[in-house]
């Protein structure tokens, strides 16, 4: 059917929770304006004054006039004392620049269908991804895209499909489920090459289904070796990465994040994988006991919300590296959160989520960065990328 607007739970049900929001993207946000939205707030009586201060003009294009120049505390100053906006309260949401009219709001175009989602970079959005029970309960409806793109090709959809099935009915673990995706992935990758039949795909997500049910994908996730020294590695890079990008990296928010990880390094202030690994077995583990769906979740959202193996490359293997390196990424953080807190909040799993996500959904060097080191650490193989995912 085509001409549709796919919407999850999780996107339906979002609503902005204001002066509420622990890490409000009114704050230490580069916020773009347009044209017009930049005249009219510039026109508007009750905003004129402010606007004169508020704004500096950068005449990119039409859509990229202007920017908002945060005052000293990193803030918009369009931001009241109630913490809500003064131009959402003066002129309505029609005023508002595209950004702050979006965000967290995003859409994914293929064809003539429109796939909407939201960024987990917004801690209310994390939230409703990673716990609310109608969060993945999909409606379609007519619609669709006013300017259509491109079909992707056939080997593209075919894995984005199967790559969802082997997650959803698979009925592993969410790590052999990963390892899973990567083996169909691999053919995948010998289908865009021309190296293969297209037919190659489905004989594959048959094999896999097999192999589950005979509980031979859960004997070769068990095969594959613990390595610490690549996981040491890839965690010291890939955070030092993170935090030179993230733009609120001296935040109280962050710093409780960093704070929590200071305190599994050694006397030569080196990070300990084994003892993050550890705190993951002992202490958050168990503290995830009620969220055990919690990484499929995730998963779940990442495969629809990029449209998985989908990449400005089209490397089906790249997004499958990057996967898997998120999922490890953030299981050191909330790891290191339980030790540090004994234990896991749903608001410590929301930090640990979103904090991870405004860089790694914002910032495309983050990625580039991250198959750099993954070039590094000799990740170069299904088992070598699943190696991470191992506690010991």
């Amino acid at each position: 059917m085509n001409n549709l607007i796919v919407t999850p739970g999780y996107a339906s049900q979002f609503s902005c929770i204001g002066a509420a929001c622990e890490d409000s993207c009114c704050h230490d946000w580069t916020i773009i304006f347009d044209k017009k939205s930049y005249k009219n707030t510039l026109n508007h009586p009750k905003l004129a004054s402010l606007a004169k201060e508020a704004f500096i003009e950068t005449k990119t294009d039409a859509n990229q006039w202007a920017k908002i120049k945060l005052n000293a505390n990193g803030t918009c100053p369009f931001v009241n004392e109630q913490q809500l906006c003064a131009i959402h309260a003066a002129a309505g949401e029609t005023a508002l620049s595209h950004t702050c009219k979006t965000y967290p709001r995003s859409d994914n175009v293929i064809a003539t269908t429109k796939y909407e989602s939201l960024s987990l970079s917004c801690p209310e959005a994390a939230r409703l991804v990673l716990f609310d029970a109608n969060a993945f309960q999909f409606e379609a409806k007519s619609g669709g895209a006013k300017r259509p793109t491109a079909a992707n090709p056939a080997w593209l959809e075919k894995t984005y499909d199967y790559s969802l099935d082997l997650l959803i009915n698979m009925g592993v673990d969410w790590q052999q489920a990963l390892m899973a995706i990567g083996l169909l992935v691999k053919v995948s990758d010998q289908v865009r090459q021309n190296a293969l039949p297209i037919a190659q795909i489905d004989q594959r997500f048959e094999q896999l289904i097999l192999l589950a049910q005979t509980k031979e994908i859960a004997a070769q996730y068990q095969k594959i070796p613990y390595t610490p020294q690549p996981q040491t590695h890839a965690f010291v890079s890939i955070h030092d990465q993170l935090c030179k990008l993230h733009s609120r990296s001296l935040k109280p928010r962050f710093t409780s994040l960093n704070d929590a990880i200071g305190l599994l390094c050694n006397e030569s202030n080196q990070y300990q994988i084994d003892d993050l690994n550890k705190a993951w077995e002992e202490k958050a583990l168990p503290a995830l006991s009620n969220y055990q769906d919690l990484f499929d979740r995730y998963i779940l959202y990442s495969l629809y919300h990029e449209h998985f193996p989908m990449s400005h490359s089209q490397q089906p293997w790249m997004a499958f590296r990057l996967l898997v390196i998120d999922c490890f990424m953030i299981r050191c953080y909330l790891s290191a959160m339980a030790f540090k807190n004994n234990g896991l909040t749903e608001s410590d799993i929301v930090l640990c989520f979103q904090l991870y996500s405004v860089v790694r959904q914002h910032k495309a060097k983050f990625a580039e960065g991250i198959n750099q080191t993954l070039q590094e650490c000799g990740i170069d193989s299904i088992p070598a990328a699943i190696s991470l995912l191992k506690t010991s």
